[in-house]
């Protein structure tokens, strides 16, 4: 199975130290957030971060995660959602230019802290159809993800998902495993039972905080096993927040911790 990691876990890093993680932690990809702060607060430099995936010959293709901070296809402010598309469509495009196999994509949340209505299932929608013939006309799978349990929240059950794929053959499933976790383990497996399953988020969480280490989640790791039974070939990507970790810590201390997190979940896909 592929093991990735999100760049976001070297969130203060230049691009260089983030893609020679992959060769020093023994992770065999990456999934590169366009939020990544060095790209994205630099002009974005496309040309310059395919340099750098060319000098690191990452042995397994990349894949990319759309933005989400600030942005909404769902919002109740029209521009809103209109810049949340056109970053989606800029995201599958940049995932195309670099060879991703898999380009994730959030579907969005009700603006008020209130339970989701049909007109914001109307707005996901109304993103998805204009998405669609970008989508169709690239390698990249694009693939949405579930999101965790929250009263605004869309796409937070297995159903919800399966629902959104049928009809859309071109699009795909990222599956968090944390977010899913909220809803216990008999949901989490029902996820697994969809067949359009592009890449997998893993890490741990319990009620303080989410994406943490997977290697201090008895649930994640209880988990892992059912993964490789699923027949799932990967990526399995640790989506990794360093801000839950228990200081902050160095370059060299980032690579060990992947290191360790890597190396045990590998243990458990045996």
């Amino acid at each position: 199975m592929v093991i990735s990691f999100s760049s976001m876990f070297f969130h203060d890093f230049v691009l260089d130290d983030i893609f020679q993680a992959c060769n020093e932690s023994g992770a065999d990809t990456l999934e590169f957030w366009l939020e990544t702060p060095y790209f994205w607060l630099n002009g974005l430099n496309e040309d310059y971060l395919m340099e750098v995936i060319n000098t690191h010959n990452i042995s397994c293709p990349l894949s990319v995660h759309a933005p989400v901070l600030d942005l909404n296809p769902c919002s109740i402010n029209p521009d809103v959602r209109e810049v949340s598309i056109l970053w989606i469509e800029r995201s599958i495009k940049l995932a195309e230019k670099i060879g991703a196999s898999v380009c994730t994509i959030h579907p969005g949340r009700r603006t008020a802290k209130r339970p989701p209505t049909i007109t914001d299932y109307q707005r996901l929608g109304h993103m998805l159809d204009t998405i669609e013939p970008l989508a169709e006309s690239v390698q990249v799978k694009v693939a949405i993800e579930n999101m965790e349990p929250a009263v605004n929240a869309l796409l937070t059950s297995p159903e919800e998902i399966q629902k959104i794929l049928d009809g859309r053959p071109w699009l795909w499933f990222t599956f968090d495993v944390a977010h899913a976790l909220r809803r216990g383990l008999t949901v989490t497996g029902d996820f697994l039972k969809i067949k359009k399953i592009a890449n997998i988020h893993i890490s741990g969480s319990n009620e303080q905080k989410m994406h943490g280490l997977v290697s201090q989640d008895p649930l994640a790791l209880e988990f892992l096993p059912r993964i490789k039974e699923s027949g799932f070939s990967g990526p399995l990507t640790l989506e990794l927040n360093d801000l839950t970790l228990s200081k902050q810590h160095n370059y060299q201390e980032k690579i060990q911790v992947l290191k360790n997190e890597i190396s045990g979940i590998r243990t458990y896909l045996q």
